[in-house]
């Protein structure tokens, strides 16, 4: 099943736009080639570009607090299996504690690192870091792979203890979810009343149809269209009656 995520909120819209981010990051370091450093450098623009408004930190802390205060909560409920609720709590603590302890805002090291914002201003422009263009930059991605992965590794490493916090925020959101097996007749599919609860909603199609879900939604409503995907060059709304998951994640 493909499931396509709507943020109801700014500060998940962020998280897990970075997220995706630093997901892509570590896969390219995963691996040896010049040409997949570039791209990792490249998402690394990406997390400072994307982060240069926002109070990364502080929206962080409040939303592992609300989620700490509401595992606390579920300390009540004889249902709930202790063990398991202990060792999220624990997780919790641990991953809020090596956050407070950051010091200076989201990516403010890379945006005082004059070599990489040059690296980053050449890259705005197009086929701007030929070799000719940046033979600095050009050295270092001719550097063995070990080399260039321990200098990347110096660049993320003030980063990663947020990384590790939005993964749990993350997790622990979308556990919160409840899945409902529903069907969009003619294409479309509309409830009253999504909650102000909600954080994030989540649509899933089967992976052998061809449908994907185009979603709009507030406390009050929620409205979901189905496109039919059939290759060609257009798109058109769905007729179809169109079997999907959906789950609503407020944690």
């Amino acid at each position: 099943m493909i499931f396509y995520d709507y943020p109801l909120n700014e500060s998940v819209r962020l998280f897990l736009r970075l997220v995706a981010l630093f997901r892509r990051v570590l896969y390219f370091l995963q691996r040896d080639d010049a040409r997949d450093y570039h791209a990792a450098l490249l998402t690394l623009f990406e997390l400072v570009d994307g982060t240069v408004r926002s109070d990364v930190k502080s929206e962080l802390l409040q939303g592992l607090e609300r989620q700490r205060m509401a595992l606390i909560a579920l300390r009540k409920n004889p249902q709930v299996a202790c063990e398991p609720l202990e060792a999220t709590l624990a997780e919790l603590e641990l991953v809020t504690d090596n956050l407070r302890r950051t010091v200076g805002k989201f990516a403010e090291h890379l945006r005082n690192h004059e070599g990489l914002m040059a690296i980053k201003q050449r890259m705005s422009i197009p086929g701007g870091i030929c070799d000719f263009d940046l033979p600095v930059y050009h050295y270092w991605l001719s550097l063995p792979a070990v080399n260039r992965r321990a200098q990347f590794e110096q660049w993320l490493s003030p980063l990663l203890s947020t990384h590790i916090a939005l993964e749990l925020h993350i997790r622990l959101l979308l556990e919160s979810g409840k899945i409902h097996n529903l069907e969009a007749m003619g294409g479309s599919y509309q409830q009253n009343k999504v909650g102000a609860e909600a954080r994030l909603l989540r649509v899933g199609v089967a992976e052998n149809l061809p449908f994907v879900p185009e979603i709009s939604a507030n406390k009050y409503l929620l409205n979901i269209r189905f496109w039919d995907i059939d290759g060609n060059e257009r798109s058109v709304l769905s007729t179809q009656t169109v079997p999907f998951a959906l789950m609503f994640c407020s944690f």
